[in-house]
């Protein structure tokens, strides 16, 4: 009976790390908000994982409002080299290097991302170092 319990545990265990999606690992994240309330819960939140180029934004509310992240080079506010658009509650989208030659970003650069309200709201930058 106790074999069969740690079997039990150990699947499940399994299964739920298995499920944990990648960005959770992200060596970056931030968020935005419908405004510049600290304590208000985030209607986008993006991750940048440096290895493979990965870029995930997620939508977080349910109220018709699509987060937006610009991602370019050097510095958030600079021409952007792609753009993400994601909308409805907990649906995301990713990109990659691997998804096309847009996607790749330089390695040794400084990559700026803004994740805003779409169209009219609150945004959040950042740059960080993309070194792998």
């Amino acid at each position: 009976m106790r074999t069969k319990l740690a079997l039990i545990v150990a699947a499940t265990a399994t299964l739920v790390l298995g499920l944990t999606p990648a960005a959770y690992a992200a060596d970056h994240s931030m968020v935005t908000n419908d405004r510049v309330t600290p304590a208000e819960d985030p209607i986008g939140s993006m991750w940048f994982n440096e290895h493979g180029d990965v870029v995930t934004l997620c939508d977080r509310d349910a109220d018709g409002v699509k987060p937006t992240l610009h991602v370019a080079l050097y510095d958030p506010y600079d021409p952007e080299e792609y753009v993400l658009t994601v909308g409805g509650e907990d649906n995301c989208v990713t990109r990659k290097a691997s998804s096309g030659s847009r996607f790749n970003l330089p390695e040794d650069t400084d990559i700026g991302f803004l994740i805003c309200k779409y169209p009219d709201g609150y945004c959040n930058a950042a740059t960080w170092h993309n070194d792998h």
